[in-house]
């Protein structure tokens, strides 16, 4: 392809220089979300930023994105973001599942997959149950609650009992404060080499030694037991390959790394979400309330009753369509192509924007609203292709998909049968895009005892059986 003889999608015009670059970024990380909705009010569901060397195409179309992530995956990898070892993901998940590609990401795939059948998946409901009354074991009526640092708390012992098999309580706060250093690190714009000694760097080389130490001394201690456990980790350490050769622990803390982060920020940012639109949405809150009275009455909530609790399952999904956890990502064209009737080039960065397509009003009447049932069986089915996608779509879909879905549920049950959140007096609920859609500033929240009658009902410490 020959630059004046491509057609490209509409969009701004061409950046020329490095301080027009660098302006555009700026103005993306200050409001990225703004800034891109606002793209694709002036150009339409699928704009191009031009380059003198290049262009990166940005879609909201649901056809374009089926195309992209389906039709033509194969033309495609992950994004710049995924594959730089210096700043972007791949330097604190290494070539985890998330960031490589080819056949290698074939062979992980493959061995990581059983881990999450659904048989397995349902085995772990009760330990979710439990860690979420564990949660809730320290509040009492009126108090003041950092809901964003227990959500993160609570997604993160889920993933370690689960899939690890392993206690990480006591690391909890160290391994979500090295996550959210790391998180800046990927997101913000780097003017400064990666080699420059900076507080900047010292910081996010501390978070990765912090993680480090934690991961590789899971690892150290199942090797030196040996046992297969079942769990994901005993599937990586166990795991051969034709040679009959095992993987290296770097192999192992990369996959484990980036399960950790995918298994526990999507559902922990997804129940913040929750928590918010239930506070400014009393409607749907009382509806969801009585549901969980109706088929739970005082019991906790089990796997066999999920299936009676269609109202939770709308809530949740109606939630992260207006939050997206996953709230875009981005692909390289390996070699020229098209989307719809438009040329891409080999080299171009292709970024979808579920954000914007989960908030396009072609797509979802009043799409600012939160209305769950949206998601009812008949109105779901009516919903067009690939315009709800918050695990991603085709051969890269998200692995975690089911667990992610299961565990939210089962948590809202337990949780919400017990308490309202409310949002603290002043609180002000913002966006964060970072890896994933945190709010911003945290999330303070007092508790409501939502059923006097039930005080006591909760013990003050609960023991989480083994998986």
């Amino acid at each position: 392809m020959t630059t004046s003889t491509l057609n490209f999608p509409p969009g701004p015009p061409q950046i020329n220089n490095m301080l027009e670059a660098l302006l555009l970024g700026f103005k993306y990380q200050r409001d990225m979300l703004g800034t891109i909705s606002e793209q694709f009010r002036i150009y339409g569901d699928t704009y191009a930023i031009r380059f003198k060397k290049g262009v990166q195409i940005v879609l909201s179309n649901p056809d374009h994105i089926h195309q992209v992530l389906v039709t033509d995956a194969h033309k495609y990898h992950k994004g710049p973001d995924y594959s730089n070892p210096n700043i972007g993901l791949t330097f604190f998940l290494g070539n985890g599942l998330l960031t490589n590609e080819g056949e290698f990401w074939k062979r992980q795939r493959r061995l990581i997959q059983p881990a999450f059948h659904a048989r397995r998946i349902e085995a772990y409901a009760d330990t979710m149950v439990a860690y979420a009354q564990q949660t809730m074991a320290g509040w009492r009526d009126g108090m003041a609650v950092e809901v964003d640092d227990a959500m993160m708390n609570l997604a993160l012992n889920i993933v370690a009992k689960t899939l690890f098999s392993s206690d990480v309580s006591g690391d909890a706060e160290r391994i979500g404060s090295a996550m959210t250093v790391l998180q800046h690190m990927a997101a913000d714009i780097q003017l400064i080499p990666h080699w420059v000694p900076t507080p900047a760097r010292f910081r996010r080389q501390r978070a990765l030694r912090d993680l480090d130490a934690i991961v590789y001394r899971l690892i150290a201690e199942w090797r030196e037991s040996g046992d297969d456990r079942g769990d994901l980790l005993s599937m990586l350490l166990l795991a051969r390959d034709d040679d009959g050769e095992g993987m290296t622990d770097k192999q192992v803390r990369d996959e484990a790394v980036t399960i950790m982060l995918a298994g526990h920020e999507t559902t922990a940012n997804a129940m913040n979400w929750t928590w918010v639109l239930l506070a400014q949405n009393p409607d749907v809150e009382a509806k969801l309330h009585d549901e969980l009275d109706r088929v739970l009455g005082d019991r906790p909530p089990t796997l066999e009753n999920l299936k009676r609790l269609p109202y939770t399952d709308m809530v949740v999904k109606e939630s992260m369509r207006l939050y997206p956890p996953a709230y875009g990502f981005s692909r390289w064209a390996i070699e020229d192509t098209q989307i719809g009737n438009y040329d891409v080039p080999k080299g171009s960065v292709v970024g979808v924007s579920t954000y914007a397509t989960h908030h396009d009003p072609r797509w979802w009447d009043a799409p600012e609203r939160f209305l769950p049932e949206r998601f009812s069986e008949e109105s779901e089915k009516q919903l067009p292709r690939y315009a709800y996608l918050p695990f991603g779509g085709g051969p890269r879909v998200c692995i975690g998909n089911s667990f992610a879905m299961m565990e939210a549920r089962l948590l809202l049950a337990t949780m919400a049968q017990r308490y309202r959140l409310r949002l603290a007096p002043g609180q002000i609920v913002g966006t964060d895009p970072l890896i994933t859609l945190r709010p911003k500033g945290g999330l303070r929240m007092t508790v409501e005892d939502r059923k006097p009658t039930m005080r006591g009902g909760i013990p003050d410490r609960v023991v989480v059986g083994t998986v």
